[in-house]
């Protein structure tokens, strides 16, 4: 049976009466305020300046295996503010672990018990901070990623940028700005990303595999300013592998104050801010569109020069073949001058002697050509002697042939066939009709008499007896 306390009845507790004994208790145990660690989940920001937060433990697969309720009363939390500027750039946010120390209590009214915080060790959260950091450097390190993504080629013109930061924030807005303000032209690909808090590092890893299946030159990982907790998520272990399995360069430019991050060191370049990131892309543009002009006027200077040199070559080789056509010429004036005299003076005699040798041609000509007349005429009266008799037996042979040939084709002409009632009929085509298969129902007939031609149309097809079966 429970001991008897005031108020109490019959040994049953009221539920005040449980919940104070409960507290009763509790303070007894813990009467001095107790340091705890674990990390922030669930936290609240009221408007009277009062913070609620669960601090949680979690096994490997992150799992939540313990939780105490946490509150910060708003006249505590100006003092643990102080601490956390003192120590350095620190934020509590979800995902942050800390160590706390401050007294439990049971609150009655909810019947719940909560830790109420009065004090924190900033040196615990940033140690932790920083031997992750050094874990992570260490193992990338071991495995050779550091140097991976370094080792892509950058691309001489990037002008499809994929960035990856936060919407709507000023790291986008300044990044963006620095690009619209460069005056080159670009395409940007704007893959939304949580940038801090719980879960963050899985938002930032799958926004840059996204960026990078984008066919982008390069992606560019951008975050503003903040506490050296709120940029936690870029010493993530996934952040740095998924930077170094890219097949694309990563250039950061991540708001730290001093330190560099997980993600800066494994990243192609980092810079320390949105906009010296965005300025390094806009430079390394200008810089290849600078060697491609200084390239185009080199090759103009250099064409200049060779225009001269070849210009100065062809007037040298023109005035060359000026002075030898001038020097041919006068040569062959004069061979013409010489020639023209020698004509002149041999004209008359050789005209005399071609005269004479031509009239001596012709008469020896003229006498060949009679001998030859003779000689044909004879052979001809020969030939007449011996064909003329045969000859004229043969034509009337052939006239005898040809009378009777003329009486066989009167006989076959079909003029005369059709004088005797016969007739000839074809179809449309032009084919004579000779059998009843050769047309069939509705087919035009045309039927030439002798005094004229009759169309009709075939109404039926009547083969005869001895027409034989289709097969």
């Amino acid at each position: 049976m429970p001991a008897t306390v005031p108020g109490m009845t019959d040994g049953t507790y009221s539920v005040a009466e449980l919940v104070e004994g409960v507290r009763d208790a509790l303070a007894a145990r813990f009467a001095e305020p107790v340091w705890v660690h674990g990390e922030i989940s669930g936290i609240k920001r009221g408007r009277n300046g009062h913070v609620w937060f669960d601090l949680v433990d979690r096994d490997d697969a992150g799992t939540v295996t313990a939780s105490i309720p946490v509150v910060l009363w708003s006249s505590v939390r100006v003092g643990v503010n102080a601490q956390l500027k003192r120590a350095g750039s620190i934020r509590m946010d979800d995902g942050v672990r800390i160590r706390i120390v401050g007294p439990l209590d049971v609150w009655v009214t909810g019947g719940r018990l909560q830790l109420q915080m009065q004090g924190i060790d900033p040196s615990y959260t940033l140690g932790l901070l920083a031997t992750e950091r050094d874990r992570v450097l260490r193992l990338l390190e071991v495995e050779g990623l550091l140097g991976r993504n370094r080792a892509l080629a950058l691309p001489t013109v990037p002008r499809r940028i994929g960035l990856v930061t936060a919407v709507g924030s000023a790291a986008e807005a300044d990044f963006l700005q620095t690009l619209a303000d460069s005056p080159l032209a670009w395409e940007v690909v704007v893959v939304d990303a949580r940038v801090q808090g719980a879960g963050s590092e899985r938002s930032v890893a799958a926004a840059l595999l996204t960026a990078a299946g984008a066919r982008v030159d390069l992606v560019a990982l951008v975050r503003g300013g903040g506490a050296r907790t709120d940029l936690a998520t870029f010493d993530h272990e996934l952040v740095a592998r998924t930077i170094a399995s890219l097949e694309v360069p990563v250039l950061t430019g991540i708001g730290h104050e001093i330190d560099t991050s997980v993600a800066d060191a494994v990243a192609h370049a980092a810079h320390k801010t949105p906009t010296a990131c965005a300025t390094a892309v806009v430079d390394l543009a200008l810089t290849a569109a600078a060697r491609v002009e200084l390239a185009w006027r080199d090759i103009a200077a250099l064409a200049e020069r060779l225009t001269a040199i070849e210009s100065d070559r062809l007037a040298a080789r023109a005035t060359r073949a000026a002075r030898g056509v001038r020097s041919r010429l006068a040569v062959e004036d004069h061979r013409a001058d010489t020639a023209s005299v020698r004509i002149r003076r041999a004209g008359p005699n050789a005209l005399v002697r071609a005269s004479g040798a031509m009239e001596r041609r012709a008469g020896r000509a003229e006498g060949t050509a009679r001998a030859h007349l003779r000689v044909h005429e004879r052979s001809l009266a020969l030939l007449e002697g011996r064909t003329g008799p045969s000859a004229g037996a043969a034509l009337r042979r052939a006239e005898m042939d040809l009378a009777s040939t003329g009486t066989r084709l009167s006989a076959l002409d079909p003029a005369r066939a059709l004088a005797r009632g016969w007739s000839i009929t074809r179809t449309t085509a032009g084919s004579v009709v000779r059998r009843s298969t050769d047309v069939r129902p509705g087919d035009t007939l045309v039927t030439t008499l002798a005094d004229g031609t009759v169309t009709s149309t075939v109404a039926a097809v009547a083969p005869g007896e001895d027409q034989p079966d289709a097969v």
